[in-house]
């Protein structure tokens, strides 16, 4: 059953990379490593998506010798079920808020909703990486790599 679901993952998650990877190979500029346009981010991340995904589906196909398929319990289905379906719609809505928004809020209140919803952290927890991890972001793309990230309706 597991073994099942986690080759479903694999290939949902390589088409929403290689969805990710045209659409951005279509839409946007890619620049290079040393002048990175608006599309660079999201092609490497659907890079790595299409990556992840094909190791996931790959090692599905290779059969230990008496192996079950996983460890799990299959009560355990249901929740992991629901983690993926949850974690599926927050990007989505996400994705469809991001230049609306713009880059930073939507990367803060991902983390927040992904870290609250799916890893029931604390609030005190779940704040400072959402937090540290914007602002880290922000150095690194804003400030040192000089990239233009959609900044939204309050230009942040």
């Amino acid at each position: 059953m597991m073994k099942r679901l986690d080759m479903l993952s694999g290939f949902f998650w390589l088409a929403i990379g290689l969805g990710l990877s045209v659409w951005t190979l279509t839409s946007y500029k890619i620049g290079s490593l040393t002048q990175p346009e608006t599309g660079y981010l999201p092609l490497i991340l659907g890079i790595i998506l299409i990556l992840l995904s094909l190791i996931l589906i790959i090692g599905q196909f290779q059969n230990a010798p008496g192996a079950s398929g996983s460890d799990e319990p299959a009560a355990a289905a249901p929740l992991v079920g629901w983690r993926v379906a949850y974690t599926v719609l927050v990007m989505v809505v996400a994705a469809l808020f991001f230049e609306q928004v713009g880059y930073l809020l939507t990367f803060f209140a991902l983390v927040v909703l992904l870290m609250k919803g799916v890893a029931r952290q604390s609030w005190t927890r779940v704040l400072a990486t959402a937090l540290l991890t914007t602002v880290a972001v922000y150095i690194v793309f804003v400030r040192l790599l000089e990239v233009q990230l959609p900044r939204g309706f309050w230009g942040v």
